[in-house]
């Protein structure tokens, strides 16, 4: 099969993968229960994480609600952040009473009260940047960015979070939020004394940020480029033909290459990409006009012939040999930025943060292999699905591979938004499902092993995989290694026992079928688990859930 690599595209959304103008406490309190507890910045699994907590540790300034009721958002030492609603305890009131919030696609306020976007007011507190920074629509690096302010220019402070650490700021009609950090108060004024949650902006600002206007801006650079490469090779021929027969043959000149302009919104968001390459391409061009102008100013010179000086040759040449280069540099780095959207009938395309990649489809029922390397630690796939199907996915490392898996299915136009996702024990097999597919379309599949240090990773080596329709049939079939063959084989069915109420003796309901059994609390829950469809949890197939060594309940007690 052909060896496909997502790469960077993944290194945040699979690894460690708001609203309300006032913070004022809402009578809810939770407790975490696991283990641990991840802080992420977007309520995502797969979303940058702030911090970790321990189990024992209680919020009690929680805010608001993702929209699907699974994460709340949280003050967490006056950071806003999110977590997951599973591994925590309600202790005090009712979380489907917070209002609705994400920093993704909600502003910060909501639509109907939004705290970013266009303002004429201004501020009673004047401060100034000290450093570049950029303008978010709400008070976390969660929101996207609507401006930028470079440093030492100065702006009105009109708001702020509970603790001052974000300030909502006023600057040239924008209404948006920065972090105190990067800011310097200029006079008098008390910034405790802005209103807590900041002012509602007078319009919203629109999204223009998506992947397809990304990707559209660097063709549409790299098409002007094109246009520009006949002027600069026009103007370089007129200036070469001039050094060797000392005067300009003038006849027609050369189209004069504009600069290059992205909307604000756009080269905010993706400041780091586009403002060194539109910096480059019109100084580029601004090259280019110099050299046409220079040469036009020669044509214009009064007399016959035209002579030019040598001098005045090196220097439209020095012109010409500059703007070339960066034209070469910039040609390089837009075709690197800009993907091949070529697409097989049994491919599809992923197009996720700023990155797109190809990626081979699977069917069902099929055992395909692949491997992860010291340099390639995941690997994608894409399958066809409808709504209602129940799949398994089952991925077995092959002798003498100790690889650590990570599993993860979502829709392909959603990468981060896991409908499943599993996490398994060096070396043994591991299980996703029962999978029910949401709804009819593309889903994408990640394998990966979560080690970040690629000179230093130890779990690399081969594996099989294949997904599995149970939607018609309770059998199921387990990936084995026949090490009398050297081959992958197909255990003998098992019987599922889908949407069935636990057999007698077991007490207890699966919380989760994506749990591990580290993460369960009792045997009956495992058993449960098990009896739904989770294999993950028998690994030496005995019918007995988190009874083997490498696997065992909460890491200290083994299930009989």
């Amino acid at each position: 099969m052909r060896k496909y690599l997502i790469g960077w595209m993944f290194v945040i959304a699979f690894i460690v993968l708001g609203i309300g103008g006032s913070s004022a406490q809402s009578g809810i309190r939770v407790v975490v229960i696991n283990e641990f507890l991840n802080i992420r910045v977007t309520p995502a699994i797969g979303a940058p994480v702030i911090d970790s907590v321990e189990a024992g540790y209680v919020f009690d300034i929680i805010t608001a609600r993702s929209g699907d009721d699974q994460w709340i958002r949280v003050d967490y030492l006056c950071q806003e952040g999110w977590v997951n609603l599973a591994p925590v305890l309600v202790l005090d009131g009712d979380v489907s009473t917070l209002p609705t919030a994400d920093p993704r696609s909600i502003p910060f306020g909501g639509f109907e009260s939004p705290r970013a976007g266009f303002t004429t007011a201004q501020g009673s507190i004047t401060a100034r940047a000290t450093d570049g920074i950029r303008i978010r629509s709400g008070p976390s690096t969660g929101y996207p960015t609507i401006g930028n302010i470079n440093f030492n220019q100065q702006f009105t402070l009109t708001g702020r979070n509970r603790c001052g650490s974000w300030v909502q700021v006023s600057f040239d009609g924008t209404l948006g939020w920065l972090s105190a950090t990067f800011i310097q108060q200029i006079g008098s004024g008390n910034l405790q004394d802005l209103p807590e949650g900041g002012i509602v902006a007078d319009q919203l600002i629109p999204q223009i940020d998506g992947d397809e206007e990304y990707f559209s801006t660097l063709r549409l650079m790299l098409s002007r480029l094109d246009l520009a490469q006949i002027s600069l090779d026009s103007i370089r021929a007129s200036w070469t033909d001039a050094a060797l027969q000392g005067r300009a043959v003038c006849q027609d000149y050369p189209a004069r290459p504009s600069n290059f302009t992205i909307a604000v919104p756009l080269l905010a968001a993706n400041y780091q990409i586009f403002n060194p390459l539109t910096i480059e391409f019109n100084s580029a061009m601004q090259d280019i006009r110099d050299a046409i102008d220079l040469f036009i100013q020669v044509c214009n010179q009064p007399g016959t012939g035209n002579p030019v000086g040598q001098a005045t040759v090196q220097g439209a040449l020095n012109l010409i040999n500059r703007a070339d280069q960066t034209v070469i540099t910039l040609r390089q780095r837009l075709n690197e930025l800009i993907p091949d959207l070529t697409v097989g009938v049994d491919e599809c395309l992923l197009t996720f943060n700023r990155a797109a990649e190809v990626l081979p489809q699977v069917q069902f029922g099929v055992i395909y292999g692949d491997s992860i390397t010291r340099r390639t630690y995941a690997r994608g796939y894409c399958f066809n699905g409808i709504e209602g199907q129940q799949l398994n996915l089952q991925v077995l490392p092959i002798p003498p591979s100790e690889l650590k898996l990570f599993l993860a299915i979502s829709a392909l136009d959603n990468p981060t938004d896991f409908i499943a996702i599993n996490e398994g024990t060096p070396g043994v097999l591991q299980t996703v499902g029962p999978i029910i597919l949401p709804t009819t379309g593309t889903y994408l599949i990640i394998i990966a092993d979560l080690q970040e240090d690629s000179e230093t990773r130890a779990s690399f080596g081969e594996y099989a995989f294949i997904l599995s329709d149970l939607t018609f049939d309770n059998s199921f079939r387990m990936l084995a290694f026949d090490e009398a063959t050297n081959s992958i084989v197909l255990e003998d069915p098992v019987e599922l026992n889908f949407g069935i109420a636990p057999t007698e003796g077991i007490n207890a309901v699966c919380p989760n079928l994506g749990f591990s059994c580290a993460q369960l609390f009792t045997c009956d829950e495992a058993s449960a688990c098990l009896q739904q469809g989770n294999f993950g949890l028998d690994l030496n197939a005995d019918g007995i859930a988190c009874n083997e060594a490498g696997n065992l309940l909460l890491n200290t007690t083994a299930c009989n």
